[in-house]
């Protein structure tokens, strides 16, 4: 592929964390180095200096008294990257661990692991940390389940290893038994709350715009909160990072079970319109890749289709034709309607 991180052996999973460390991307994701199917969790490593060619790297992390090193998110401070992650134990507990490198390639485990254990004194559900700089400390979300509900969970921090549970940022049962990939990303004067719901509504992925002051978030629109961006059937679990400038970037997962077929998608661009709608743009140099005519999309009496081979993948009704730029790559397509303010990425073969 010439524009999507993937892999030619082993299982690629979704990505992690994504973070700028000593003038290269250090992209981490979820990795079974030994099969080419979900197993044994691992977090692989790739580098990039643009965010298009990838070098991979040795593993980062690797299971060792843990059954699995499941996902979470990566952050620099003070010269070292920090790994958080969601480790499960051979009897199922989820608890959250760290680990850090000072070279970006070689990474340690700190004696004070598990640094967050689960509030839940049952099986409620736990994993997939976020951890972001706030002011002159640090959060972490958590998402989370318990009794059927979905629920985000937020703790605070000084030095990225103690940290003091601030309770349930989100509680809805709405998105189903758990709340996975929840971020908080600010652009633009804005806060971005992201979250990946266990239902489609009408995707999973979904994104609010709104107001954060390190203890709740408010949101821009009370009544309809999260909405979709990427309307495609194949975006999952995306990540958040920053360049060099400090422009939001944002990757995720293209995953097609019925295809088999694994890829992180391009990097966009993370923005906030001033009527408070999210948008997404290719990043960089990739606006440049984009073409207003695909053969593989089309707009003919009232309908945006994505085909392939005269089979119709995808199609959605609009009352006019919106602006369409699209990034081909082997196997894909992603396409970025009216400035961004929906996206279609799929794999198509």
């Amino acid at each position: 592929m010439k524009y999507h991180y993937s892999r030619k052996e082993g299982w690629l999973g979704n990505p992690c964390g994504l973070v700028y460390f000593k003038d290269k991307y250090h992209l981490f994701f979820q990795l079974n180095p030994y099969l080419p199917r979900y197993g044994l969790m691992h977090w692989g490593h790739a580098v990039s200096e643009d965010l298009i060619s990838w070098e991979e790297m040795p593993v980062a992390i690797s299971p060792e008294d843990e059954a699995s090193c499941n996902s979470g998110s990566a952050v620099v401070h003070d010269g070292r990257i920090w790994l958080f992650y969601n480790a499960t134990s051979s009897s199922g507990e989820e608890t959250i661990r760290a680990a850090y490198s000072d070279d970006g390639v070689c990474f340690t485990r700190p004696s004070e692991n598990p640094v967050v254990t689960s509030p839940f004194e049952d099986n409620g559900k736990f994993r997939e940390p976020f951890v972001f700089k706030y002011n002159n400390g640090f959060r972490m979300l958590v998402g989370a389940g318990k009794d059927g509900i979905a629920r985000v969970l937020q703790y605070g921090s000084e030095d990225l290893l103690n940290w003091k549970y601030k309770g349930e940022l989100l509680t809805d049962g709405r998105f189903g038994s758990v709340i996975e990939v929840p971020q908080l990303v600010e652009a633009d004067g804005k806060w971005i709350f992201i979250i990946q719901s266990e239902k489609h509504l009408p995707t999973k992925v979904l994104f609010a715009s709104g107001d954060y002051d390190g203890e709740r978030f408010v949101f821009d629109d009370e009544k309809e909160p999260f909405k979709p961006v990427d309307i495609g059937t194949d975006f999952l679990n995306p990540v958040t990072g920053e360049d060099e400038e400090g422009r939001k970037i944002l990757m995720a997962w293209m995953f097609s079970m019925k295809m088999n077929s694994s890829a992180i998608s391009i990097p966009s661009e993370m923005s906030v319109s001033r009527k408070g709608e999210v948008c997404l743009v290719p990043y960089g140099e990739l606006r440049r890749r984009q073409i207003k005519e695909s053969r593989f999309v089309s707009y003919s009496s009232g309908r945006l289709r994505v085909l392939f081979e005269g089979r119709t993948l995808f199609d959605k009704a609009y009352r006019e034709c919106p602006e369409i730029s699209v990034i081909e790559d082997v196997g894909t397509v992603e396409v970025f309607l009216d400035g961004g303010r929906e996206i279609i990425s799929m794999f198509i073969c």
